[in-house]
């Protein structure tokens, strides 16, 4: 099951200063006019709100339908429970193969370290290959490229206890999070998962706004995450994405895949509570 956003319209992005995104901040909400609800990619600009005395303008969403919410509650469900239905294939490795740079992934692929290492900062070739994301961050679901494979339990208990291929999740997120104008505050292997803008973020979130098949891939990277060990590292990019949304609305196409997909990925009851009592300072039900 995928989330499939459909809007190509590109808010442009503004000159700000580079922003370190933690979740604090005394925000004062003027007014609400009308009652804004379940959105849908595209938004309205709504009244003012102040973020520590700087004046924003509230987005409000519009109502996305019961066939959308039903998907993604199903795939998120399904997700988060485990896939209790689903057997452990011990014949099936082909991404512990990958992980140890064994195989190629295919079609059309490379070598793990290959593309870890002369892959990265190709936006062209990130942007325009449709193959290779399902083998740097596989999950338990069948994705679009028919080559690769589905994630079985044993290999993600493998690629979590060694060393070498825990830290080649580590890069290919970090891989990642540059194509989308963004890198961890502290990029070791003990990071807390805290993000901000990269010097490039101008055109990359440009980009993210435009290139909406990219959100597939982000809900793929995050489910993927949490099955190869990085769960803490989810909490610190719904938050990065919330604030460029909402409050510098740098990033407003995405919204709507990281309210009903991004942040429903996260599995900690808790957690996502805590970045929904955000949204909702911003945007009510």
């Amino acid at each position: 099951m995928m989330d499939r956003p459909d809007d190509d319209s590109v808010p442009k992005c503004t000159k700000k200063e580079n922003t370190t995104v933690a979740m604090g901040g005394k925000i004062t909400l003027e007014r609400f006019a009308g009652k804004a609800k379940d959105g849908e990619m595209d938004m309205e600009l709504g009244e003012d709100a102040r973020v520590d005395g700087r004046k924003i303008k509230k987005i409000k969403l519009r109502k996305r339908d019961k066939y959308a919410k039903d998907y993604a509650r199903r795939d998120i469900t399904e997700y988060r429970k485990g896939y209790p239905e689903q057997r452990d294939v011990k014949t099936m490795r082909k991404n512990l193969q990958f992980y140890n740079n064994k195989i190629q992934s295919s079609p059309n692929g490379a070598y793990i370290d290959t593309m870890l290492e002369e892959w990265h900062g190709d936006y062209k070739r990130l942007e325009q290959h449709h193959g290779y994301i399902q083998w740097l961050f596989p999950i338990r679901e069948r994705g679009m490229n028919w080559e690769a494979q589905e994630l079985q339990k044993f290999e993600a208990e493998a690629i979590k206890r060694d060393p070498n291929t825990h830290g080649r999740v580590l890069k290919a997120y970090k891989m990642m999070l540059h194509f989308y104008g963004m890198k961890l505050i502290d990029e070791t292997e003990t990071t807390d998962g805290r993000i901000e803008r990269h010097d490039n973020w101008e055109l990359r979130f440009q980009n993210l706004n435009r290139s909406t098949h990219n959100y597939l891939r982000i809900t793929r990277i995050l489910k993927s995450l949490g099955e190869l060990g990085f769960e803490d590292l989810k909490m610190p990019f719904v938050k990065f994405i919330l604030h460029e949304a909402l409050i510098e609305q740098t990033l407003d196409n995405t919204i709507d895949s990281c309210l009903h997909f991004w942040l429903e990925t996260i599995k900690n009851k808790e957690h996502r509570q805590i970045l929904k009592q955000f949204v909702k300072k911003y945007v009510e039900e």
